[in-house]
């Protein structure tokens, strides 16, 4: 390494030079790559900073091949977030996974946020929520809010605005997160997107009085919505969660070791907050640091999830069994000779035997045609086809019993070709 190119690309690069920092540090790697991870790694930085994102990933593919240099992961998540900007997101996977599997690095939240950043932009949006958790739990991270407010963004492209109030609660609750205002207009997003405008306006406010935050664009014309259905009973019409998508923002800066961090912000700046008088509430009562709530905070989040993935469940009909594994069942045991009781509701023998004498007794095939679904009742079409004749069609009249379905009656279609009861 070229001791005299190294010093003038200091100089430069303390002075704010970056172009000069940029071509001194390149020099100072000279042509025989030992020890030129660093100058290499420096380089890149620069070159972050001037914008210049391709060549930026040319230069720290550069340092990564001095094979002794020791800090490959932070190169590596520097490399991720060049190759971000520059567009090419299935190679900045790549790189961040690689900074990920180094036990050593120290700033894993900074690669956790930039693999967040690229998967939301591959459309991997529940493996982005995931890396934003994760980066959120981390305890070297210094600002978990971004992470949290991140997560919130992901659930709401996911079409979950309740899990996404509880990530920009969470946000907010932690007193030195630089953007509340932000997460507070998004969690009154989440809110108006629920049809609840008076949290939703609670939020905007808060995120304006409290926070400082300006409402600008699609985040004004949202708080307006909600006021104009706050004053009427009138739908408002022209607007929609969906016109309003999350507008991807990214920053860098350098840490104590002038280390480029990657941090991929999805802000979105039409959105509102909760409650005001609650959330200082729950303030007080809060006496664990920060990291606990944010644990605390993320657990809630997940147990709403499964609560909102169990109630959607039901009120869709699913169930197990599900209704076509009962009347597949039904009819399998109706066409063997078998008995077909435990397939119905608790109902009289002589009942069953009247609704199931509606079936032929033998018949060639059968298929399931279709399912109407609601949370305690559902009907299954299905068409039977005899030896002989035209096919049959019928309904099969299903209720709720327990999580799964059991049969409480069995029709002739008319659309059936047949005779029928």
């Amino acid at each position: 390494m070229d001791k005299t190119h190294r010093e003038q690309a200091d100089a430069a690069y303390a002075a704010g030079d970056w172009r000069a920092a940029a071509r001194e540090y390149i020099a100072a790697a000279g042509e025989d790559g030992n020890e030129s991870g660093e100058p290499y790694h420096l380089a890149g930085n620069a070159l972050l900073r001037l914008k210049r994102f391709d060549d930026a990933a040319t230069v720290y593919e550069k340092a990564l091949e001095d094979e002794g240099y020791s800090k490959s992961a932070a190169v590596n998540a520097n490399l991720g977030m060049a190759l971000c900007q520059a567009g090419m997101h299935e190679r900045a996977l790549a790189a961040y996974g690689r900074a990920l599997d180094d036990p050593m690095y120290g700033s894993r939240y900074k690669a956790l946020q930039g693999l967040a950043g690229a998967q939301f932009e591959l459309g991997l949006i529940e493996e982005a929520g995931d890396s934003y958790r994760r980066a959120a739990l981390d305890d070297a991270n210094p600002e978990p809010g971004k992470a949290l407010n991140n997560l919130g963004l992901c659930f709401m492209a996911l079409g979950r605005p309740e899990d996404a109030v509880e990530a920009y609660r969470a946000a907010l609750d932690i007193e030195d997160y630089s953007g509340r205002g932000r997460s507070a207009a998004n969690m009154g997003l989440a809110y108006a997107s629920l049809g609840n405008h008076v949290n939703a306006l609670n939020a905007f406010d808060r995120s304006v009085s409290a926070f400082g935050y300006e409402l600008t664009g699609a985040a004004a014309a949202a708080a307006e919505a909600s006021r104009k259905a706050m004053e009427s009973p009138q739908v408002v019409e022209g607007w929609s969660t969906g016109e309003l998508p999350p507008v991807f923002d990214d920053g860098s800066g350098t840490d104590g070791d002038d280390e480029v961090s990657a941090f991929f912000r999805r802000t979105d700046d039409e959105m509102r907050v909760v409650d005001r008088e609650t959330r200082k509430e729950e303030r007080k009562i809060r006496k664990s640091g920060k990291k606990a709530w944010v644990g605390a905070a993320i657990w809630v989040v997940g147990v709403l999830i499964i609560v909102g993935a169990i109630a959607f469940a039901w009120l869709s009909g699913l169930g197990y069994p599900t209704q076509a594994m009962t009347v597949n069942g039904l009819l399998a045991a109706h066409r063997g000779g078998e008995a077909v009781e435990s397939y119905w509701v608790a109902v009289p023998s002589t009942d069953v035997e009247k609704e199931m004498s509606n079936l032929p007794p033998e018949f060639a095939s059968y298929a399931v045609d279709g399912i109407e679904r609601s949370a305690k009742t559902s009907t299954v079409d299905v068409t039977v086809v005899l030896d002989k004749g035209a096919p049959l069609t019928y309904k099969v009249s299903l209720v709720r019993e327990g999580v799964g379905w059991k049969v409480n009656g069995v029709t002739n279609d008319w659309r059936s070709t047949g005779g029928g009861s």
